[in-house]
């Protein structure tokens, strides 16, 4: 093993391998456009493009949210270099918009991704299709929500343990 001063002193410097040249990535470079009037002509050429247009229709028939598309869209732009992420932030609305738009021109239902829709009547339908999906419920079975706890039985108080985290448990 070569223990010279000059070899130890040639080693790289600690995180010299997370660090890049300045400039060298898209982010680290200043943006192609500075407002969001700009950042909408960007995204123009996205919502005038049929092929584009499809596969997003195809998306939000999908029931994926409009809230995610636009995500993945100024997220995708802001890594590139294109804008920065606070003119996504404000470009974002306008997108969601412009989907809903297309959408309801096309007569798809669509989800926006803000709707409050952690229910408890929401959660049993779910978990009864997902169990109708992997198997066949027969006629004679309880369904997955007849077997749930209802919510007058997840409210009663739980009986505290009578000593501490530590302590051991009684032997009779």
């Amino acid at each position: 093993m070569d223990t010279k001063p000059e070899a130890f002193l040639d080693a790289p410097i600690p995180g010299m391998s997370l660090t890049a040249e300045p400039k060298s990535r898209p982010w680290r470079r200043p943006s192609q456009v500075n407002t969001v009037d700009e950042a909408l002509a960007l995204y123009a050429p996205i919502f005038s493009d049929k092929k584009a247009q499809r596969m997003m229709l195809e998306q939000i028939e999908n029931k994926i949210p409009l809230t995610s598309i636009a995500d993945i869209l100024v997220t995708g732009n802001a890594m590139e270099g294109r804008h920065t992420l606070d003119v996504g932030i404000l470009v974002a609305p306008v997108l969601i918009e412009t989907m809903i738009t297309f959408a309801e021109m096309a007569g798809i239902e669509y989800v926006v991704g803000n709707e409050d829709r952690d229910t408890p009547e929401t959660t049993r339908e779910i978990v009864n299709r997902a169990v109708r999906a992997v198997s066949d419920v027969k006629e004679d079975e309880k369904p997955m929500t007849e077997m749930m706890p209802t919510e007058e039985e997840q409210e009663q108080p739980q009986e505290a343990p009578k000593k501490g985290l530590m302590a051991r448990k009684e032997v009779m």
